[in-house]
Parts: C-alpha cells; structure tokens; sequence
C-alpha cells in the first residue's frame, strides 16, 4: 500500500508532504516540475516521479501502483478531470484540496464509474469542506428530521498563491445554496447573519462553499446556505460585484490577477501559522423544534489541511475507503475532524438569529 501527493512542491503539497513524514508515511512525491519534485525527495529522503496531466499514458504509468492519490495541484476545475480519469482507469483512491463546488458537482457525477472501478472518489479533504461537512452531518444527526442547515466560517490567517489563484478562476460564478433538496444559483453576498463563533459575534454572509453541494450525500437536509465571515468592506465589495459578473468572468482579468498574485510571497510563514486558528459552527433547525447548534475550533487553515490530508491517507492505507463518490463524513464518519490534531468540538445552546436577504 503506497499513496502519491501530486503537486507535493506547492505551498500546500509540502505542507503536506512533511507532515506526511512526521505521521510516518513515506509518499512518492509527484508533479510536473521535475526540479522541483526532486529537490523537495532530496531534502524528505522520498521517491519522485515527474509527470504531467497533459500526458495520460505517462499519468496512468506514474500512478498505476499506488494506492491511493492526494492531488494537491489546483486550480481543479482544469487539474481535477485528468486525474481523476487516470484513477478510474488504474483502479486508484483520489483524493484532493478542491473547495470548488463546480468540481464537487462533477465528480458526484462520476461516482457509477468509481464504483465500478473499485475506488474512491473524495475531493475537499481539507480546510473548509472537512469540517463543514463533518459538522454539518453531526448537527443533522442530533435533530432528526432536520429542515434547515447552516454552515459558517471563520479563519484567522494569511491566504496562499494558489488559493488565491483559485479564487480568481471562481470569480464571476455567483452564489450557490441548497433549497428543497435542489441546488439553486443566487447573486453573490446572497444572504448575511450574525453568528456567535464563541469568542464573539461576527457577521458573516453567503458564499458557494462545498458543504453546500456535499450536505446532499451526507444528510437529508432539503435546505443548506453556507457563510463566510468576512470584513463589512468585502462583504460589501462581494454583494456589489453581482452587477459585474460579466466582466468578472473576462480572461484578460482574471489572467492579470494571477500574475500580480505570483508576486507574491508562497503563503503564510509557519509563525503566522503558529498564531492563525479557524472556528467552524453548524446548526440544524426543524419545524416546530428547537435548533442543534455546534462548534469546532481548529488550528490554521493549512496547518488544518495538512493534517486532515495526512490523516485521511492514512485511513485509506487503513483499508477504510468506500467505494465511489463520498465526502469526508460519508467515507471517515462525521467524528473524523476529530481526528485532526488540535480540533475540538462543542454542542451550544440557544436559539440562531434568522438569515436576512441581501
């Protein structure tokens, strides 16, 4: 049993990649830049393999003994399908960072062919969509018969290039929640509420993030919105962008964008990850009853991602993977944040404010 970390040079893939080390694995370290996947095996003492996506024979060769792949090269919606292809046809766990829900869509999509091909299919086994998900199903769980789920965020910390890069490519698609078990596309900035994450209030407001898409496999809840919290001057900057989706959605721009972005600095440094954190809170309301509401603090984001990853490695290696397409809770359990070291989770009481209309 072997896995494999695509990407495994970028800001996050390394992250990763040590970690994997530190839990005891020994990955082959995978990408395209064969200078870079080999400088990063010299100094992790780890195999390397360089190939890229454009080349499906060589993918399917690069891949075809391990067990699983940890694809760690967004943005997705163009990385995510020549993968995910080779690992169909090769019988191969995959398993990626995507918080991109137009990839969630399209790999539920595939999930008679990864049962027929004996493998998973688990994207977003990161920070947001491991403890939105996770979170989600539990506060479900607690209230049968569940009519509404609400899902929100907040992350203390600096973002790296290629999130940004992948919110970029995002730029122009609008909102996204789940009403009456359908998935309905609505403005961005579509809704605000104010939400007690336990050190304080917080505003926060709409946005497609993946638990919307993934509450449909892992709960019955007919009606998911997702939050973010956000500064009032973004949020405001999100509601008013509703009236340039076209221009958003210009190449030019967005081609312009990412280069400013690679001026950048790769991501946050490990003492701004030593001092980020993220809190998640779900609730669960039916009519007529009381809500079921809960917390989980976190470490940073990518810290957060790192070790959810390695772990959910580690589980697959196990032998605990289903078959076909599933998400963090439906494949581990919704206790496997849990698992992430540094996670606590907390039931609250009390009743949630009401969701206002942007």
């Amino acid at each position: 049993m072997s896995a494999l970390i695509y990407g495994a040079y970028g800001y996050t893939g390394r992250l990763i990649a040590r970690e994997a080390v530190r839990r005891g694995l020994d990955p082959i370290l995978a990408g395209r830049d064969e200078d870079a996947v080999s400088d990063l095996g010299q100094a992790l003492n780890l195999p390397t393999r360089a190939v890229s996506l454009s080349s499906p024979r060589r993918l399917r060769a690069a891949i075809d003994d391990a067990s699983v792949v940890l694809h760690c090269a967004g943005p997705y919606v163009h990385t995510a399908p020549p993968m995910v292809t080779a690992c169909l046809e090769t019988g191969t766990h995959y398993l990626d960072l995507t918080g991109e829900v137009s990839v969630f869509r399209a790999l539920a999509g595939r999930n008679a062919e990864a049962e027929a091909a004996g493998c998973m299919l688990l994207p977003g086994i990161g920070f947001d969509v491991v403890p939105s998900d996770c979170l989600g199903r539990f506060v479900a769980g607690k209230g049968p018969g569940a009519t509404a789920l609400e899902v929100a965020l907040y992350a203390k910390g600096t973002v790296s290039r290629g999130t940004l890069k992948t919110l970029i490519e995002q730029m122009g698609q609008g909102g996204l929640v789940r009403r009456e078990g359908q998935l309905r596309e609505v403005p961005p900035g579509w809704t605000s509420r104010s939400v007690d994450f336990g050190d304080r209030q917080r505003r926060v407001i709409s946005i497609p993030e993946g638990s919307v898409v993934t509450s449909g496999w892992s709960t019955d809840v007919p009606n998911v919105t997702a939050y973010l919290a956000l500064p009032s001057a973004i949020q405001s900057m999100l509601r008013a962008s509703r009236h340039v989706q076209g221009l958003l959605r210009w190449s030019p721009l967005k081609n312009l964008l990412k280069q400013l972005v690679d001026r950048r600095r790769p991501g946050p440094t490990a003492a701004e990850r030593r001092q980020g954190r993220t809190i998640v809170w779900a609730s669960a309301r039916r009519s007529g009853g009381d809500p079921v509401t809960a917390r989980l603090t976190g470490p940073e984001a990518y810290t957060f991602t790192a070790r959810a990853a390695t772990q959910a490695v580690l589980r697959v290696l196990d032998g605990t993977a289903p078959t076909g397409y599933q998400t963090p809770s439906t494949a581990f359990g919704a206790d496997f944040v849990l698992d992430v070291e540094g996670t606590s989770r907390s039931v609250v009481e009390g009743r949630p404010r009401p969701e206002t209309l942007g």
